[in-house]
């Protein structure tokens, strides 16, 4: 197992920034490592989105 999986594992994911793209006034891109959905939420700040398990109930991915 990598390092940065097991970063990955414990929330400290990192954006791969020259695949980020803009979408609908914000920015969003995927981890480098584990590809979790992430958004820029302040400048330089990117947080997990929260993606619906397709409408298998109330659960979230990511």
């Amino acid at each position: 197992m990598k390092i940065a999986h097991l970063a990955c594992a414990f929330g400290r994911h990192s954006v791969d920034a020259g695949k980020a793209r803009k979408v609908h006034g914000g920015m969003v891109g995927r981890c480098r490592h584990c590809a979790t959905p992430m958004e820029e939420v302040m400048p330089q700040h990117w947080t997990v989105q929260h993606v619906r398990d397709a409408g298998l109930g109330d659960r979230m991915l990511g």
